[in-house]
């Protein structure tokens, strides 16, 4: 008997908004436990939340770069549970009326398109942090997490491998990050995904118990969870064990899961209206305003970057990885239209010196378009070398030193002496007879060893064409 795995995500992302989602707290990572609190966010008597406009307006964004309907009206309800880190014993979510409905991620794989389609993506809080410490055998809460806003993308069971979910996952972080509503950090917490795993006989379209594992916070334990939990589950029904439908924990470092307690349904809630928050009209006009303020998203761009720019796929992806990163590649093309020569020197050398300099692409980069445009102008006038090049914008990257003034001050100019060049092509064909009885022999990949010579000698200072005449001229 074949199996296939049926698999659904439940994606937990918080939204980078300035304050928490029902108070004036702020909403910012690493703050001393328990310090970034008020009686709002602690659930303590008669304090009343207000909702937060900029959480409902990402909310909206992420729904439209998803293709979702968005909900006329938005109805908050007290999702009823007891935690340690959930101060009101309640979490402020949506059931009835999410903001966002349907919609869909579409993403490739092995050179195919795929779709998985969404439920819903609705605006909730987040919860408290729980802090184990197994020294102590003790558990301590830290409340600034608490009613951080939080939006869950819920998939439909679409999802056939962990591959594939893999895939979802990348495709909706690299969208939330492109439209700005969140930082997507995993390491942080700010991105989780929970996972729906069942399986059943290939062929058939019915849904199996399934089973949770929650809290996954890195792509790699995504992958392994899902990769276990499909295993398990076969071998369960090829010894005729019956599944329980229940929540389980991922241990990542031991690679096995474990149970927590049998799977919760909607109605063990005991979902009710918030009387606190009233229902909340979304007005067209105002989704059509978010909506015509989109970015254009990486797929977009990837499309256009290879019909347009006839660039290789491989370039396209890389230079879409980051919206920062794309950007900058188009606004240079304004000034300089070459996509090719734009696109080596940014995969090659520009980010190269961001990972080098461990700069954060959140933030504006130190060096600018205009510097970078000159730079792209003194290479294909043939000024300075490929080799100057590098070392001109290593130079300059975080200075945003004019280009053309540390050009000269590096004397990184080309030569075109031809008198100059020769005396060094001659000493390095006198210094190398080994490599001169090669070329005699035929080998005329020597030519290339005599070009990096001459050019190491000449600091990248000689001019490649003149070089390569002389070369020849000499060996002859």
């Amino acid at each position: 008997m074949e199996f296939e795995a049926v698999i659904g995500l439940e994606i937990h992302c918080e939204l980078k908004t300035k304050t928490k989602n029902f108070c004036s707290c702020k909403n910012e990572f690493g703050f001393n436990m328990n310090t970034n609190v008020c009686p709002v966010c602690l659930g303590l008597p008669g304090a009343l939340p207000v909702p937060n406009k900029t959480a409902f307006e990402y909310c909206i964004k992420a729904g439209l770069s998803f293709g979702c309907d968005i909900n006329d009206i938005a109805i908050f309800e007290r999702k009823n549970y007891f935690y340690p880190d959930l101060p009101k014993a309640y979490q402020i979510s949506q059931l009835e009326k999410p903001i966002c409905l349907n919609g869909c991620v579409e993403f490739e794989e092995e050179g195919l398109e795929k779709s998985i389609r969404l439920n819903r993506i609705h605006l909730e809080e987040d919860a408290g942090k729980s802090i184990h410490d197994n020294l102590t055998n003790s558990s301590l809460i830290d409340l600034n997490r608490s009613s951080v806003p939080l939006i869950e993308i819920v998939t439909e069971p679409d999802i056939r491998s962990s591959s594939e979910a893999v895939k979802v996952l990348e495709t909706i972080k690299e969208t939330l990050k492109y439209i700005d509503v969140s930082d997507c950090k995993m390491q942080e917490g700010s991105l989780r995904c929970d996972v729906n795993v069942s399986i059943r006989e290939k062929g058939t379209d019915k849904l199996n118990t399934r089973t949770e594992m929650k809290n996954l916070s890195s792509f790699k334990a995504v992958q392994r969870a899902i990769d276990f939990e499909i295993q398990r589950q076969i071998e369960m029904f090829k010894n005729g064990e019956k599944l329980t439908q229940e929540t389980l924990r991922w241990d990542d470092e031991k690679g096995v899961n474990y149970s927590l307690r049998s799977k919760e349904e909607s109605n063990d809630y005991k979902y009710f209206p918030d009387p606190d928050l009233l229902p909340i009209k979304i007005e067209r006009d105002y989704v059509s305003k978010i909506k015509n303020n989109l970015p254009r998203l990486p797929k977009t761009r990837r499309k256009q970057y290879i019909e347009e720019f006839n660039l290789p796929e491989y370039d396209a992806k890389v230079l879409t990885n980051d919206k920062q990163i794309s950007d900058f590649f188009e606004e240079t093309l304004k000034q300089f239209n070459n996509p090719k020569q734009v696109s080596n020197l940014i995969m090659s050398d520009i980010l190269r010196l961001i990972k080098q300099n461990e700069l954060n692409l959140e933030e504006k980069l130190p060096f600018s378009i205009d510097n970078f445009v000159k730079l792209l102008k003194m290479l294909d006038s043939k000024e300075i070398t490929r080799t100057s090049c590098t070392t001109i914008l290593e130079n300059i990257f975080i200075t945003n030193e004019d280009a053309i003034k540390c050009a000269e001050r590096l004397n990184l100019k080309v030569n075109d002496n031809e008198d100059e060049i020769l005396q060094i092509v001659l000493e390095v064909i006198k210094n190398n007879p080994n490599a001169v009885q090669d070329y005699k022999n035929g080998n005329e990949r020597t030519l290339t060893f005599f070009m990096g010579q001459v050019m190491k000698a000449s600091r990248g200072r000689a001019k490649p064409d003149t070089v390569t005449k002389l070369i020849k001229e000499n060996l002859k």
